[in-house]
């Protein structure tokens, strides 16, 4: 059993070839319903039954309105329900946080987390704003 790698090996080649072959095949069969009209796929080719030209259009239509759905509400959405509270314990401290060191005065400030708190503070508030510190 082969481990799990991106590099490639014999069945993924296999796969991916099929698979692009496929998706081409597919795409020209629907480049052919979608342009050709429909009497001469029946003349020519003696095919007589062909959804609806109204598909070759709303399909695609739809899916690309799902995709953008999708890509501007649902996900980031999502995003907001993973994100927590500005009052979680989560968004203050965690295992892998640096607690601010010493400080060396005109040098440059140790590697630490700012806190959120901070953060809010210089990016939303404006500087006339007096703010009591804790």
């Amino acid at each position: 059993m082969p481990e799990h790698t991106p590099a490639p090996y014999s069945p993924r080649s296999v796969y991916g070839y099929t698979l692009y072959v496929g998706s081409n095949m597919l795409f020209l069969i629907y480049l052919v319903w979608a342009i050709v009209p429909d009497h001469i796929l029946q003349d020519t080719l003696g095919l007589t039954y062909w959804p609806l030209k109204y598909w070759a259009i709303a399909i695609p239509i739809w899916a690309l309105t799902a995709t953008a759905v999708f890509a501007f509400f649902i996900y980031p959405a999502i995003n907001m329900l993973m994100t927590p509270d500005i009052d979680d314990i989560r968004t203050i401290r965690d295992k892998f946080s640096l607690s601010t060191g010493y400080k060396i005065p005109g040098g440059i400030p140790p590697v630490s987390d700012i806190p959120i708190t901070e953060v809010c503070r210089q990016l939303y508030l404006r500087p006339d704003i007096k703010v009591k510190s804790n």
